[in-house]
Formats: C-alpha cells, structure tokens, sequence
C-alpha cells in the first residue's frame, strides 16, 4: 500500500509540471532519480518503468531560437505579428556602381540626387517590406554613432528623439513609391512622390556615421522588433569650381589671360578663347558664381585712354564711346541643376554685352525656384570678352583689365 502511494506521487508531478527542461544534469529526490533528462521542441511523453513525464517548451521564452539573422516563434501572439523588414539601402555618397536602392529618379545613386561627394545632410533609405500587407506601418530608428544620439524618423521626415503613432509610415510615405500599391507604383498616383524617392531622412549632420533599423507595425499588437541594422556616413558640403581659357570645349592650366586682338572703331573685336567655367555643387540650395573687375573699364596705361565697360550692344554703339563687357556663349550640365544664366550677362544681340564694375555681379547660378535642382553636376559655361574703340590707333596691347570670378554655395 505505501509503495502504491508513493508511485502515484511521483507521476502526479510530472503530468502537471509545466515549462522548460534544459538541464543535462540528473535529477534526484528522496523517492526517485531521472537520468540526463531532456525534452524536444515537440513536447510528447517520456516514461520509463517507474515513472511517465509530460512535457513542452515554452517557445516565447527559448532565447535558441532568435539569431542576428533569423527569429522562429510559435503559437499566440506570434502568428499575427508583421514579418520584420530588412533595408534594402541606406545611402549617401554612392554612384551608379555601388548603389543598392530600385528607386533613385536618376542613375548615379545618392550622388545623382545630391551632387558630388553625395549628401551631407539627408539619405535615402529602401526597405524590403518581407511581405507584409500595403497598410503595415513602419518605424524607423537612426543612431547618430559618431555622437550616441538615437532618433526617430518623424512624420516630415526630420528627426526626433522621441515618437508618436503618427510618425509609423506606410512605405509608400516613407519611400515615395510602392510597388505593391496601385494607389502609390507610379507617378499617376497621388501618393507617388519622387522628392522621397531622391532622399526621405533629412536634418542629418554632416561628416557624420549613422545607423538605421525599421519595426512593422500591422495592427493592434503586431508589433515587430527593429531589423538589423545598415550604417552609412554623411559627406562634407561642397564645391567644385575651374577656369579654362581656351578656343573649344577644353582643360587649361593658370595663368589665365585673354587676348582681344586688334580694337578697332569701325567693327566689335571678338577674343578668340572663350573663358569657360566649370561649377559642381551639392549645395541643397544651390551655387552662384559672380564677377567683377577692378575699375569697369579697359585702360592703356600708356595713354591713359579708357574704353569703358557698358551694357550695351557694341555693333550700334549706342553712346558713341566704344564699349568693353562679357557675354554668356552657353551653359549645360552633366545632371541636377540646371546651370542658369545671370541676366546681365544672358544678351541677345550677338555683339550685345554685360557690363563690369567693382561690384560683384550674378554670372551663372542653380537654385531651388519650381522644378529646379540645387546640386548640379558638371555645369560648364562659356563668356566671349568683346571690345570696340573710339581710339583709332588703339591696339590690343594698350589695353588691360582684371577679371575676378567667385564661387558661392548657398548653404
């Protein structure tokens, strides 16, 4: 009777102990001893002559089944959470060649959107959504490395260091474009925005490294952990600005001058070199160069003799007095921009030009009016220098000025 008693004890704990066995170790009391216990994933029943053992594993608690790389759940509330998103890019400074992201509007990655080196305060980021329905909402973390500040993205896409449900996003508001959504796939959607599709993190820092990882949100407690996270660090504002002189489209090297030739009264002498100007930014706001020169006129240092710098059509010489100034033969660029033309220097008359004085005076600039770029890439213009006299015996060496052409981001 008392062994009876005692065996009935024995299995009654075991049918009724939940939870998880990882000891290899034995187990021992004063009425029995197991040996090297153990239970799989599958629960099941162990038993042996003296004993029968029910058993399961608490899955949400097996720390085995999480990795850098994977997470296996099982039963509630794992079969209605979102699938966590991976990032498919985070950029700033990439080319055509390096890029990951599927939907930079242009074809040389973060740089075609920024200008060389890329972006110094802003990013672009792409996420793999991993399936999950078109209304699953994300939220994205950024971890400013360089100084350990973690942000959030906000609503507008600044950052915050904290966040509301507001700033969860459908990927079709946080990337502009979405696939998998007919209201948001292509530019005859009102969701469709290529502006987030260029860059969509702004008010980084520059010179700075980043880390960012996104959550899935899909409704009441499905919520995800973040992804693994992606790095990339921001450039340095900058500009790019080069003098050639030359007759065609080509590299030269200092000193620059520029030979007019023979000023004459009775025809508008045209130099034979061009000054060219070459002009990259990825200034957001853009770039402006301007000129000016030392006094607003040719002088002979000879004579004393002046031929002023007008606005003014050289081959009707309004004013009867000669007349000296520059005039924008072309502009273009490679990309961004585009490269526009000061209004004093964009003449129409082919022998119409610009006047020069001793205060700076907008050449060429890019900016932001309408659909305009303010990075640009590979601008290039060219300025012809035209002369006419009232001296008959004037002669190109009599003649002289200095030119000064400044470059300015509009940070």
């Amino acid at each position: 009777m008392n062994r009876f008693i005692s065996t009935f004890a024995v299995i009654f704990a075991f049918i009724v102990l939940p939870g998880t066995i990882y000891a290899q170790s034995n187990l021992d009391s004063t009425n029995y001893r197991i040996l090297d216990p153990n239970v799989d994933a599958g629960g099941g029943q162990e038993s042996s002559t003296s004993f029968s053992l029910i058993g399961s594993v608490n899955e949400l608690s097996d720390s085995r089944l999480t990795s850098g790389s994977y997470e296996l759940k099982a039963g509630f509330p794992n079969g209605i959470l979102a699938n966590v998103p991976v990032i498919n890019c985070f950029e700033t400074d990439t080319t055509s060649g390096t890029t990951n992201c599927n939907y930079f509007p242009n074809a040389n990655g973060a740089q075609g959107e920024c200008g060389n080196p890329g972006c110094y305060n802003r990013a672009k980021l792409e996420i793999d959504d991993q399936n999950n329905p078109i209304d699953t909402i994300y939220l994205v973390q950024i971890t400013d490395t360089t100084n350990s500040v973690t942000y959030y993205l906000q609503s507008d896409h600044t950052l915050g260091t904290s966040y509301d449900i507001n700033d969860f996003l459908t990927q079709c508001f946080l990337e502009g474009i979405d696939v998998d959504d007919t209201a948001c796939d292509d530019s005859g959607d009102a969701n469709w925005d290529e502006d987030l599709q260029r860059y969509n993190i702004l008010g980084l820092l520059s010179e700075t490294d980043y880390e960012v990882s996104v959550a899935a949100l899909s409704g009441d407690f499905t919520g995800t952990r973040f992804s693994q996270v992606a790095t990339t660090t921001t450039q340095v504002p900058s500009i790019t600005f080069d003098l050639d002189i030359a007759s065609a489209d080509s590299e030269s090297s200092a000193p620059y001058s520029v030979d007019i030739g023979e000023i004459t009264t009775v025809s508008v002498a045209t130099a034979t070199d061009l000054i060219w100007i070459d002009l990259g930014t990825n200034s957001n706001n853009g770039s402006s160069v301007f000129v000016r020169d030392i006094a607003g006129q040719l002088l002979s240092p000879s004579t004393s003799e002046t031929i002023p710098s007008e606005s003014e059509d050289l081959a009707s010489d309004p004013n009867a007095n000669g007349g000296y100034g520059l005039k924008i033969q072309s502009v273009s660029e490679n990309s961004l921009g585009p490269l526009q033309e000061g209004p004093v220097y964009s003449t129409t008359g082919s022998d119409e030009v610009g006047a020069l004085s001793s205060i700076n005076t907008l050449l060429v600039f890019t900016d932001t009016t309408g659909t305009n770029l303010g990075p640009i890439s590979g601008g290039r213009a060219s300025l012809a220098v035209k002369a006419r006299s009232i001296v008959t015996d004037a002669a190109a060496s009599d003649y002289s000025d200095e030119i000064t052409f400044i470059a300015i981001g509009n940070f």
